[in-house]
C-alpha cells in the first residue's frame, strides 16, 4: 500500500511539473502605445485643426520628431513571444501628424507594419585613451579601497 501511494505521489508531482513547464512556454502577447481610432482621426482637418485640438482628440503623442518638432508620432505595436525566444512584431501602426509653422495640421500620414524598415546598428567601438583593465584587475582592483581600516 505504501509503495502505491509513493508511486501515485511521484506521478502526480511529475504531471504537475510538466504542466507548469508547458504553461510557462505559452505565447505571450503585448500591446503597447497609443493607437487612435478611425473616428478620432476623422476629426482632424487639414489646415484647420491646431496642436491643442489634436491633443484633445488623440491625447499626447508617443514622440515628436527628433530633428523637426513640427511632426508628432502616435505609435502602437502588438508583439508575441513564445517562451524565451525573441519577440515577433504582429502589428505596428504609426500615425505621423505634420504641422505648419502656424501650428495647424499640414499633413497626416498612416504607416502599417509592412511600411517598416529594419535599421542595421553600427557595432563599432569608440576607442579612448587610458589604461584598459585586464580580467584580474577588474575582479580584484577595488579590494581594500573604501574600506575603513582600524586605528
Amino acid at each position: 500500500m505504501d509503495k502505491t501511494i509513493k508511486k501515485y505521489s511521484l506521478l502526480a508531482g511529475l504531471v504537475l511539473i510538466v504542466t507548469a513547464t508547458l504553461g510557462a512556454c505559452s505565447t505571450k502577447t503585448a500591446v503597447r502605445g497609443n493607437q487612435p481610432t478611425e473616428s478620432q482621426i476623422s476629426k482632424i482637418k487639414i489646415g484647420e485643426t491646431s496642436r491643442e485640438q489634436v491633443v484633445k482628440i488623440l491625447g499626447n503623442p508617443s514622440t515628436q520628431g527628433t530633428f523637426d518638432s513640427q511632426v508628432w508620432y502616435y505609435i502602437s505595436r502588438e508583439t508575441s513571444q513564445w517562451a524565451f525566444l525573441p519577440e515577433n512584431i504582429v502589428d505596428q501602426q504609426v500615425i505621423a501628424i505634420y504641422f505648419n509653422p502656424r501650428g495647424k495640421v499640414q499633413h497626416l500620414e498612416q504607416y502599417q507594419t509592412e511600411d517598416r524598415r529594419d535599421v542595421d546598428l553600427v557595432k563599432r567601438e569608440t576607442r579612448t585613451t587610458g589604461h584598459e583593465l585586464g580580467f584580474w584587475e577588474q575582479m580584484f582592483g577595488n579590494l581594500g579601497l573604501g574600506i575603513p581600516m582600524g586605528d
